[in-house]
């Protein structure tokens, strides 16, 4: 029997996701942006589901943005950010092209480098912080290889030296084996993605602390409180919800498992 070894790329639904999702593609098919009864039934899963996810990391049910996944939300977060209050973007050299690619869409965009570990160069990404900058974008932990930044030292830097900055972490890597709830803690934009944990492809979210301001990159029928319009996955969003029960329930053992694992692969 083959073994899957790329989860860093996307993982098989957990069949707990698989159930939580299937009555909202047959029979529980409601709009919940709708006012009857079918409506109103999708709305309380979404409203639920927006708990769980909440909870997972560490927000309030009002600060989740649901999205199409960790692009978009990484896509929100820097050109909405900056659409809102232009001004310098900041990033590190590291960052998923989801997040580079969006800054070196704007006017400006200033790539601070990594050392041969992977982590970002703090003096080096001081050095381009200022109070013209609008957004600063440091990932949790790296799709390729793994390293977990610093961002509590990045937070502080951010804090002295780009005074009007926010700070966006893609923690899409990191939830399936980091307490992001506690790592992410300072970070005013936390980007996730649902099929990096065992739920469906095509469903994210964007926490947006409180006090936060962006402009939406997508107009429409003004849900998400007019941050991002689009009628609800409600099936995705009920099994990223589970995913994250799940995971979080999990994390532990699975860090341990996978981890031994490793060492045998390692050592051959």
């Amino acid at each position: 029997m083959a073994s899957y070894l790329d989860h860093a790329a996307t993982t098989p639904m957990r069949p707990e996701v698989v159930d939580a999702m299937l009555p909202f593609l047959t029979e529980r098919f409601g709009n919940p942006s709708g006012s009857h009864a079918v409506a109103r039934e999708a709305r309380k899963a979404v409203d639920e589901a927006r708990e769980v996810v909440a909870e997972s990391l560490g927000a309030r049910p009002g600060e989740i943005v649901f999205t199409a996944g960790g692009t978009e939300a990484d896509n929100l977060a820097i050109i909405g950010r900056y659409r809102a209050h232009p001004g310098a973007v900041v990033c590190t050299a590291v960052e998923h092209h989801a997040v580079l690619h969006a800054a070196q869409s704007l006017p400006e965009a200033r790539v601070a480098p990594v050392g041969p570990d992977g982590v970002v160069d703090l003096d080096a990404l001081g050095g381009l912080l200022d109070p013209t900058v609008s957004v600063v974008s440091v990932m949790l932990a790296n799709n390729e290889v793994g390293t977990v930044q610093p961002l509590t030292a990045v937070g502080e830097l951010v804090r002295e030296a780009a005074p009007r900055a926010v700070l966006h972490t893609d923690a899409v890597q990191a939830f399936p084996w980091l307490d992001v709830a506690e790592l992410a803690a300072g970070a005013d934009l936390a980007a996730v993605s649902a099929h990096k944990f065992g739920g469906p492809k095509g469903v994210g979210a964007l926490v947006v602390r409180e006090g936060v301001t962006l402009e939406p990159i997508i107009h429409g029928g003004g849900q998400e409180r007019e941050r991002r319009s689009g009628t609800y996955n409600v099936a995705g969003i009920a099994g990223m919800a589970a995913a994250m029960r799940a995971t979080v329930a999990d994390r532990l053992a699975a860090v341990d498992r996978v981890g031994r694992l490793r060492d045998r692969l390692a050592d051959g």
